[in-house]
């Protein structure tokens, strides 16, 4: 290894996904610890960079547009990067791309771990034997420190943000929810992902709207949708399933206009760092593993974020964080099996499942002991066997009963809800149908998502008293 005085110019190589570029900045931190007067440069996608773009352990970074980028575009590349003269290159992908993106750079130390399959462009490899699976965010780690980096006493993502995305999202939740935020001190403000790179990584957009019409028949909540412009169409699906039941249950059309105000649709509206602004105004985050379940992560005294995990491991991907995370898995002996398509799903029982949603692990038809009282929870077994973590944390998130602003009469929204929801023949469209769902992720209940809300929620309104 060249001595570290000698090393002035970095490169570092991580091009995505978002979640896996926010779980290794840890590892620049790393790095640029050890190298405290070297120039460091990240190489990262389009769709990631906000995470580069602020991390205060970075002087420069090279964006890559997949999507538009031409053969002249990448041409253009490895001419900056050969000119840039890299004394040390660090791969924390070690996929095909990246390996020659190392090669072309012309840096003279270039690490990357043994099993890369172009691993022989590299020159220094970083010796994984012996090595049990471990999280994403300490590989990484290990990573920089076997390319000469320092070692971290705790592992903590770092993502930056600044005055103006605070105040979008300010913004966004006073034109959305009207004076809700400012003057009704109750309200309780829930984001809900629907959204994530694998199409088997997502919870189903209809046991999504079943939980929002769970959430807006207990308490005074207001909703925020999250994601990228292509989880548009989950948007739209959730939105229209819940205006469906409150226009079916009242022949008031300003009732169902009325609902229709409690949510707010923010996909393909922010930027990531726009996105964790938002989310920290958030009490409740639900979400499948994805970018955004670790932007969430990452917001300093953050919401409750609920997790849902299937095909993927939530000890390998899992959120960095304790007390405000949960994790709730369908405990599927075939899960994690890491698959972008799920073997057990079929696509005629899809069809049929998704006319009646799952809410209870025993039966649909519990769904009427659910509603016959709120205010009692969920009757569902959520400890042990579906493998949830249900710390508790103490904080002074807002709680409150029933007062929705928007309308005059308080009776006529509660049979609005008390029909909707025990409809179980939702008013789908037919795009959700053709969608087809990973078996693990709809073995995940409705209601054990909704127990550890409402739990929460009653915990604190006890407090009070």
């Amino acid at each position: 290894m060249t001595e570290k005085q000698n090393i002035k110019n970095i490169l570092i190589i991580k091009l995505s996904s978002i979640g896996d570029c926010l779980l290794a900045t840890p590892a620049i931190e790393s790095i640029r610890r050890a190298y405290p007067e070297s120039f460091i440069t990240w190489l990262i996608e389009d769709k990631s960079k906000d995470i580069a773009l602020l991390n205060p352990n970075i002087n420069k970074v090279i964006v890559i547009d997949k999507k538009n980028y031409r053969l002249k575009d990448y041409l253009k590349l490895i001419a900056t990067l050969k000119s840039d003269k890299y004394d040390m290159s660090v791969d924390l992908q070690g996929v095909d791309r990246t390996s020659l993106f190392a090669f072309l750079s012309g840096a003279k130390e270039r690490y990357v771990e043994e099993y890369a399959n172009l691993g022989f462009l590299s020159n220094k490899k970083i010796n994984r034997k012996g090595r049990k699976p471990e999280h994403a965010a300490k590989f990484y780690l290990y990573l920089a420190a076997s390319s000469g980096g320092a070692v971290l006493d705790s592992i903590k993502p770092i993502f930056k943000t600044n005055k103006a995305d605070e105040e979008f999202a300010n913004k966004f939740i006073s034109e959305k929810f009207s004076s809700a935020h400012n003057t009704v001190k109750n309200t309780v403000f829930v984001g809900i992902n629907p959204g994530g790179a694998w199409a088997t990584k997502k919870w189903p957009a209809e046991y999504f709207a079943k939980l929002s019409e769970l959430i807006l028949r207990k308490y005074d909540a207001r909703i925020v949708i999250f994601g990228g412009k292509e989880d548009g169409i989950s948007a739209k699906n959730i939105i229209s399933i819940l205006r469906s039941n409150f226009a079916g249950a009242s022949t008031a059309a300003s009732t169902a206009d009325t609902a229709y105000k409690l949510i707010a649709d923010a996909t393909g509206q922010t930027t990531l760092m726009q996105a964790k602004e938002l989310i920290a105004k958030m009490d409740y985050f639900i979400t499948g593993d994805s970018g955004l379940m670790h932007i969430a992560a990452s917001v300093e005294n953050g919401p409750e974020i609920i997790s849902l995990f299937g095909p993927t491991s939530a000890e390998l991907t899992g959120p960095i964080g304790k007390d405000n995370i949960k994790i709730l898995k369908s405990g599927l002996i075939c899960s994690p099996c890491f698959r972008k398509s799920c073997i057990l799903a079929d696509k005629k029982e899809d069809k049929k499942e998704m006319n009646s949603v799952q809410t209870n692990a025993k039966s649909a038809a519990d769904i009427n002991n659910i509603n016959a009282d709120a205010n009692t929870g969920v009757s569902s077994d959520v400890n042990g066997k579906r493998g949830i973590d249900v710390n508790d944390r103490n904080n002074d998130d807002n709680n409150g009963s029933i007062n929705i602003n928007y309308v005059n009469n308080i009776n006529e929204i509660n049979k609005v809800f008390d029909s909707g929801i025990n409809k179980l023949n939702l008013n789908i469209e037919s795009n959700v149908n053709l969608e087809t769902y990973a078996l693990c992720m709809k073995k995940i209940c409705v209601s054990d998502v909704f127990k550890l809300i409402s739990d929460k929620q009653d915990k604190q309104k006890g407090n009070v008293r």
